[in-house]
């Protein structure tokens, strides 16, 4: 059996890793409020992401450009609640990446949050969200205006955990997020889904946790007739 390799942390991304996927129905309820057209919108609501994400962008002034381009115009009210419901596609956490999350912290091993998400975002997830206090390093895009794949945003990651590339890993569901890690030395791993990943752990000595975080999970929701 090979050698496992030394790993002092692991940065987690939020969207799909941390975070659940949004639901479509959710998506629809943004669509529904931004009044763009159904075959319109998924583009729309893109375009200017990366923008927005690196903090290049506020949420007015976000959703001020989508409808421009859509020949439109939203009311300050309206744009609030266009970011509220944007924010609220995000808030739910994955409760087995979060569970495995808190163990390894607990066993010493150092744990971020690594993510491209706009300030308006991460502020309200930082009020809110008492579980990211499980973890050593919140670092996000919107906050320090550059966003993955660029190479600043990982070694300012790294740079709050006080630990060398080479003994971190990165988990991300984009492999261009993904590469970008190891172009500076970060092991990396594409997620796929909770069932996958623990296989995926084995070559860095973190499956076993990981296997007890996912048992550790059942059990309560067995114990609480889920």
């Amino acid at each position: 059996m090979p050698d496992l390799l030394q790993i002092d942390a692991v940065l987690l991304d939020y969207g799909r890793v941390l975070g659940l996927a949004p639901r479509d129905q959710d998506f629809e309820t943004l669509r529904g409020t931004s009044g763009i057209n159904a075959a319109a919108f998924p583009a729309a609501f893109w375009k200017y992401r990366d923008l927005y994400d690196r903090g290049s962008l506020d949420g007015p002034a976000f959703w001020g450009m989508i409808a421009r381009d859509a020949n439109i115009s939203f009311t300050s009210q309206r744009i609030e609640e266009l970011i509220a419901q944007d924010i609220q596609l995000w808030i739910h956490p994955n409760p087995v990446m979060v569970r495995w999350a808190r163990l390894l912290r607990q066993r010493g091993v150092k744990t971020a949050v690594l993510s491209n998400m706009p300030r308006e975002h991460s502020r309200f997830l930082a009020r809110n969200a008492k579980w990211l206090q499980a973890f050593n390093h919140l670092c996000f895009s919107g906050e320090l205006k550059c966003a993955k794949p660029d190479a600043a945003i990982y070694r300012a990651c790294l740079e709050g955990l006080h630990v060398p590339a080479a003994q971190a890993l990165f988990i991300d569901d984009y492999e261009i997020h993904a590469r970008g890690a190891s172009a500076v030395g970060l092991h990396s791993l594409v997620f796929h889904s909770v069932e996958r990943l623990e296989k995926d752990l084995e070559p860095f000595g973190l499956a076993e946790s990981f296997a007890e975080a996912v048992a550790s999970l059942a059990n309560d929701e067995a114990g609480s007739g889920k």
